[in-house]
């Protein structure tokens, strides 16, 4: 079982289980991204695409060991994140604008129906659109190898990061 997590509304088709924050369509479970309610070592792959940055900076390595516990030794993970610096280099360089520059960096944007409106206790659905930890390249790779093998790490789309390893 290959597994996609924080999959929105545009669930991956090379994953065959997707889960998200969001009751939306295609997915099979919601969940936190730091609490899957799978076995140890029954999935055979990760895919988490602009998921990693919504976790707060305190939880991340956390959210990386529970990634880590799911998936069995030397199954795949792809990492996805936007790029802040490069964001933040543009920004004082002129190059975006400060509305671009807050879309990038902070997230939070409801211009996706996923993220309008206001869930049962009244919390605003762009909150979960937010990003609460900034990455580079360093900060991910540093990050990503306390507990996966990294095998490539490269820009894509001009300002995001895609990381592909594998668990040890």
């Amino acid at each position: 079982m290959k597994l996609e997590i924080g999959a929105g509304e545009k669930p991956h088709p090379g994953y065959d289980l997707h889960v998200d924050m969001l009751a939306l369509p295609g997915i099979a479970v919601r969940c936190a991204a730091d609490a899957l309610p799978f076995a140890t070592g029954s999935l055979a792959a990760l895919r988490a695409n602009h998921v990693l940055e919504h976790q707060s900076y305190e939880l991340v390595q956390e959210t990386l060991r529970e990634w880590a516990r799911v998936l069995r030794p030397g199954a795949p993970v792809d990492i996805g994140v936007p790029d802040a610096k490069f964001v933040a280099a543009q920004w004082v360089r002129g190059e975006v604008d400060t509305a671009e520059a807050n879309h990038w960096i902070l997230g939070g944007h409801s211009e996706r129906a996923a993220h309008r409106g206001t869930d049962a206790r009244g919390v605003p659905l762009w909150i979960w659109n937010a990003h609460h930890t900034l990455f580079d390249a360093e900060s991910l790779r540093a990050a990503v190898e306390a507990c996966f093998v990294v095998e490539e790490l490269f820009t894509y789309d001009i300002r995001n990061l895609r990381l592909h390893g594998r668990k040890p």
